[in-house]
């Protein structure tokens, strides 16, 4: 289940509003607010068609509190679409050599 902080975090990642919120998980306002200000113990009859809005969107969940938008996920920023892509980076595999002389603590 998805933490009330997750939940802020994936509606700003996506510029939503409350309102935009809940009717793309089709649950109330004011079911959302409470559930994200912690009012009540989070239940899964609200926070389970939150995280299913979100999830098509490309808005991951990730252990602990954090959430973030998987490569590729496709999302409406002011009527213009966007679409994240991967950063690519290049890593060398052979790491220079050390010598124990240059080992420092």
């Amino acid at each position: 289940m998805i933490s009330a902080a997750q939940c802020r975090s994936a509606r700003a990642l996506l510029g939503w509003s409350v309102t935009k919120l809940a009717s793309a998980a089709s649950v109330s306002a004011s079911a959302i607010d409470d559930f994200e200000a912690e009012r009540r113990a989070p239940r899964p009859a609200i926070a389970g068609p939150i995280r299913r809005a979100f999830e098509p969107l490309g808005v991951a969940f990730l252990p602990g509190e954090d959430v973030r938008l998987r490569p590729g996920a496709l999302f409406d920023v002011d009527g213009d679409s966007a679409r994240i892509h991967a950063r690519h980076t290049r890593r060398s595999h052979a790491l220079p050599p050390v010598s124990s002389g240059e080992i420092t603590r």
